[in-house]
């Protein structure tokens, strides 16, 4: 197989997500530990996101048993991307709890 992240007829295919999962991965890069509005936002579209990639990767899956194979390179590459979702998701949890926490014993000035 190509590489799969230049083959034409995937980045056709799932043009839009592969497009919202960048954004997911530029935002959470610039994600910050105070950044209570931006964790919890990216928390909620990874989340989504992780939904939607968990059912390309079981269509990919239908279709090669389908035509006999058990796993292939496409199912492996759409659930990379939904475990990348997953742990950002996560992550972005975490820094919201800790956010909300400070907000609550130190108040809101804290992140003015």
């Amino acid at each position: 197989m190509s590489n799969i992240n230049s083959d034409k007829a995937l980045n056709i295919l799932y043009k839009d997500d592969l497009e919202l999962y960048q954004t997911i991965l530029d935002n959470y890069e610039s994600l910050t530990s105070e950044d209570i509005d931006t964790a919890y936002t990216l928390a909620k579209i990874a989340i989504l996101q992780a939904d939607r990639w968990n059912e390309i990767s079981f269509e990919l899956t239908k279709k090669y048993r389908e035509i006999g194979y058990t796993k292939s390179d496409l199912q492996n590459w759409a659930y990379h991307r939904y475990r990348v979702l997953m742990t950002i998701h996560d992550f972005c949890r975490v820094v919201y709890r800790q956010c909300s926490e400070d907000l609550r014993n130190r108040g809101a000035d804290y992140y003015e």
